[in-house]
């Protein structure tokens, strides 16, 4: 099928023109190397071939394609290929949820009671249901579509389809390395988000330096605290605006706005809209 508009999608500033973007497509030949230490958590999707690697001082584990490992940040990997390989890496935000009622911390909290889990690394088959979501990804990304919003979307599906199509207890096991690592820090955040206005005071609430904090921040969620706090507000922002249980000036004042000026260049800068053209969809 016809990738269509592609100068458009191009020159768009969402479009990922970079290698490192949240979703990659990588083919190996025979006998290559790929040796990284990631900022992010990923899942490695091999698709086909066969790889042997190790994560950090783990011992040495061969997969064929069909497979999936989970790479934690901050862990060297170190993987040759015995075959032609191609594989999907995908970037996995640690804030999000495995579906709208779902978390992460609740898999952790129902499971680990009912299973005896260690720290190592565990690898996962793809199914049936996955593997149609990876090639028709694989297929997306090929072709040129690499919105950095699309592939938002795309990471959200493939949670929802671990949700649905896989067992609770393999994915506690797939997934445990990571929560036990960073489930309190996580939980925390998630808790007082909406206690705070300024990273300064998210760190002061958790006790940590101001360093400290965004460093463990943009280690667990991949992004600066500073990055998700206001993503976070505009989302908050924006959701009250549509509710319309609140007035524009009550509305500036709980998010503190010094005047309905800056609230008005708040919303303009992140939604390209005055709160009152937000409101009344007045979209030119």
């Amino acid at each position: 099928m016809k990738f269509l508009y592609s100068n458009e999608h191009c020159s768009c500033f969402n479009y990922e023109k970079s290698e490192g973007g949240a979703i990659q497509i990588r083919t190996f030949k025979k006998n290559e190397r790929w040796n990284e230490v990631s900022k992010y958590h990923k899942i490695v999707f091999l698709l086909k071939g066969q790889i042997k690697y190790n994560l950090g001082i783990d011992s040495e584990n061969f997969l064929t394609g069909g497979n999936m490992f989970l790479f934690p940040s901050d862990i060297e990997l170190n993987l040759t290929t015995l075959e032609d390989s191609d594989i999907i890496v995908v970037r996995l935000p640690i804030s999000e949820q495995l579906c709208d009622v779902y978390s992460f911390e609740k898999l952790l909290k129902e499971s680990h009671s009912n299973a005896k889990m260690d720290n190592g690394y565990h690898t996962l088959s793809i199914n049936e249901r996955m593997d149609i979501f990876l090639e028709l990804l694989k297929a997306y990304i090929t072709e040129g579509l690499r919105c950095t919003y699309f592939f938002q979307i795309k990471i959200k599906e493939m949670l929802f389809i671990f949700r649905a199509y896989y067992s609770k207890e393999e994915l506690l096991r797939f997934f445990y390395p990571l929560l036990t690592s960073d489930i309190s820090f996580s939980e925390f955040v998630l808790k007082h988000k909406n206690e705070v206005r300024t990273v300064k005071e998210f760190a002061e609430l958790s006790n940590y330096s101001l360093s400290g904090f965004q460093k463990r921040f943009k280690k667990v969620f991949g992004v600066t605290a500073h990055k998700w706090l206001n993503e976070h507000r505009s989302k908050s922002i924006l959701h009250e605006i549509n509710k319309k249980e609140r007035t524009l000036k009550e509305i500036s004042n709980k998010y503190g706005f010094s005047s309905q000026s800056y609230f008005n260049d708040f919303c303009k800068t992140n939604f390209g809209l005055t709160p009152g053209q937000l409101r009344n969809h007045k979209v030119k």
